[in-house]
């Protein structure tokens, strides 16, 4: 493989540096105001909070988030997650996410008034295998034969990057252009045309790795090896008898082909963190 020019926003640390850091605040206010363009909702500025929740007792659960802020005046909880493969129970862990940063508030004597609206963002390289496919899922409590929100305290936004535009010049809006990018960054050079139209100078600029300092390089070449690692252990699975646990529907048949899964990824070396996330086993 050449030399990248700019960083592949899909892994960890790219997708946490440009979206995460306070010092490109910008490159997430302008990510947020071009999701919530169509509905005419301006975020103006965030605050960056505590990405590790820890549990409350001993049986508990950890949270980390990606990335978790308030907007200005904490009129909402805004949580910006990127997944790149789908695991079972996926579903369930953004509900719980979304369900904690909503608890969290709630406080000794504090009113219902209070709370406000959670933001769940979670950028997906895949479409719900139980869902229509869609470019995004907008998840709100409604009514499910008025279709009236019930409470808009609560909302889930799902952008499944699968869907991106192929390439720039199919990108007729802000929302297509921002996903391509996300998307396919790492595979584009100062020559591009997403580069030469300059609408995104300050993402290039942050992503360009010959700007990174060593420690930030290292970091970036460990976070694109478990990335790469994460995509070999999906196809590795898809090859075997993955398919096949899905095909049988009987969840003893899913359980036995994700423990077979599991058995040859284990056997074939990867990384017991790894096959966690890929099959949904415990370690």
């Amino acid at each position: 493989m050449g030399k990248e020019t700019f960083m592949n926003l899909m892994t960890d640390f790219a997708f946490k540096k440009l979206f995460g850091e306070p010092a490109n605040k910008r490159i997430l206010l302008r990510f947020l105001n071009i999701l919530f363009a169509p509905e005419g909702k301006e975020v103006k500025d965030v605050t960056f909070l505590d990405t590790e929740v820890l549990p409350e007792g001993p049986d508990g659960k950890r949270i980390l988030y990606d990335i978790y802020c308030v907007s200005a005046g904490e009129k909402e909880h805004i949580i910006v997650e990127m997944q790149q493969v789908y695991h079972d129970f996926f579903e369930n862990r953004t509900v719980f996410y979304s369900s904690k940063a909503m608890s969290m508030q709630g406080r000794k004597g504090g009113n219902y008034n209070e709370l406000r609206p959670v933001y769940s963002i979670f950028l997906v390289d895949f479409h719900f295998p139980h869902m229509t496919k869609k470019t995004m899922h907008d998840v709100r409590l409604m009514d499910i034969h008025s279709h009236e929100i019930y409470s808009n305290l609560f909302r889930m936004l799902f952008l499944h990057l699968a869907d991106a535009k192929h390439d720039w010049d199919s990108c007729t809006t802000d929302y297509d252009k921002i996903l391509f990018l996300i998307k396919n960054m790492h595979k584009m050079d100062k020559d591009s045309k997403a580069y030469k139209s300059k609408e995104f100078d300050e993402i290039f600029r942050e992503a360009e790795i010959d700007n990174l300092v060593n420690e930030e390089a290292v970091a970036y070449s460990q976070s694109r090896l478990k990335y790469e690692e994460t995509l070999a252990a999906v196809d590795y699975a898809s090859n075997s008898s993955f398919e096949r646990g899905i095909a049988i529907g009987e969840e003893r048949g899913r359980e036995a082909e994700r423990m077979d899964t599991a058995r040859k990824l284990r056997d074939a070396g990867f990384d017991e963190e790894l096959i966690k996330s890929v099959t949904g086993i415990s370690v």
